[in-house]
């Protein structure tokens, strides 16, 4: 992954966060495992990751290729 701009290191930076905010979760699958928070948080993550510049590139390509 590449960081192109400042925009792309601040989403780098939440991105980092929401990461430790799901590894404090625990194991997947063990009793006190929060399912909804963690489905909450790979959904902020999804929606983040889609932000980053190399992301807009590659479907800004596929849009020219494609229409």
């Amino acid at each position: 992954m590449e960081i192109k701009n400042d925009n792309d290191r601040r989403l780098w930076i939440r991105i980092k966060s929401i990461d430790k905010k799901i590894d404090g979760l625990g194991k997947i699958g063990s009793k006190d495992f929060d399912w909804l928070k963690w489905e909450e948080l790979t959904d902020e993550s999804a929606i983040l990751h889609s932000q980053l510049s190399f992301h807009r590139d590659i479907v800004n390509s596929l849009i020219k290729k494609w229409g």
